[in-house]
């Protein structure tokens, strides 16, 4: 078994994902991100579970003093309160800075090691050739995974947030990118694959958003989602040193029995479901910089591969992986 795990394993490049100062550049990015929304619009209390609409909760985290909760009833966790206005997050220079200071220099790592996998999940599960499909990529950012999916044949789009950074993706690219919410554009515009990468968590209705990804779809059309794992390896370990714990962006926090639940309500099939994750890597940097336990973190740096192979493989890693279609 372990033979196979780890030949199906696709190897991380650690420096690449955890480089030097990792963790540091990362709780200051949080920390001004929740400051912004202090400085702007503020925030809107949350009462209710944004799945089941249950209001029994027990705090789990707490960062920058806002509390992540779980739902008594369907163990789907979620802030306490929300940025009132997301342009406080998403509208502003830096937030194109960010994304392009971080995304952009290791871009073609990026194609080579999620792209091309990505898109063979896809061909898996699609019954149509690349360039006889649509692909909509919500939440696009940079655009580096639309650059690989239009070098494989896709007429490719996305859909941006950031103003400025959708702005940037299109003009660098000469693709289509749309600003406005998935909820907003024309449903006559339909798509063969719609991917959401490390989107849905970060959207305070996702019910709805689910319902418009219904409703942009072809007949035979599916969609790709990649969320964080709430319960898994990494949650446990780093609980709110977690880097996917970001209160002012990450608004709702997943597992797997509280998605598939909505999927069905909403007429989703799942096709296909997997954990992947970076737990080892975080892991890894957690101890080099916050313990400052460098034997273990040169022990988890030396086996990393071998260890995330194996959370993987056991459904513990801290994203989830599905691929949904119309029932």
């Amino acid at each position: 078994m372990l033979n196979k795990t780890l030949k199906d394993f696709i190897h991380l490049e650690l420096d690449e994902m955890r480089f030097p100062g990792f963790m540091k550049k990362r709780t200051l990015d949080i920390e001004r991100c929740v400051e912004k929304v202090n400085r702007g619009h503020g925030w809107r209390e949350i009462s209710n579970c944004p799945l089941c609409e249950h209001n029994e909760r027990q705090v789990i985290f707490n960062r920058c003093d806002i509390n992540i909760v779980q739902c008594n009833q369907c163990g789907c966790g979620y802030v306490e309160k929300i940025p009132i206005d997301t342009s406080d997050v998403y509208g502003d220079e830096d937030y194109l800075l960010a994304n392009t200071g971080d995304y952009l220099k290791n871009v073609e790592y990026r194609k080579e090691r999620f792209g091309v996998e990505r898109l063979r999940l896809i061909a898996q599960c699609l019954d149509r050739s690349p360039s006889e499909s649509r692909l909509l990529d919500v939440g696009c950012g940079t655009g580096w995974f639309l650059e690989v999916a239009r070098e494989a044949g896709y007429e490719a789009f996305g859909q941006e947030w950031g103003k400025a950074l959708a702005t940037n993706t299109s003009e660098r690219l000469n693709i289509k990118i749309w600003n406005e919410s998935l909820t907003e554009i024309d449903e006559r515009e339909k798509f063969d694959v719609i991917t959401l990468f490390d989107v849905l968590e970060h959207v305070p209705n996702p019910k709805e958003m689910l319902l418009s990804i219904k409703g942009h779809l072809t007949d035979k059309g599916m969609a790709m989602l990649f969320v964080p794992n709430l319960d898994s390896l990494g949650f446990w370990r780093l609980k709110e040193q977690a880097c996917l714990v970001t209160p002012a962006e990450h608004l709702v926090y997943y597992t797997g029995p509280s998605l598939r639940r909505v999927f069905s309500e909403i007429g989703f099939e799942v096709l296909m479901y997997e954990t992947r994750g970076m737990d080892i890597p975080d892991i890894y940097a957690y101890y080099r910089e916050k313990e400052n336990q460098n034997q273990v973190a040169e022990f988890l740096k030396e086996h990393c591969n071998v260890l995330q192979a194996i959370v993987d493989r056991a459904g513990c890693a801290n994203h989830m992986r599905f691929i949904i279609r119309k029932k």
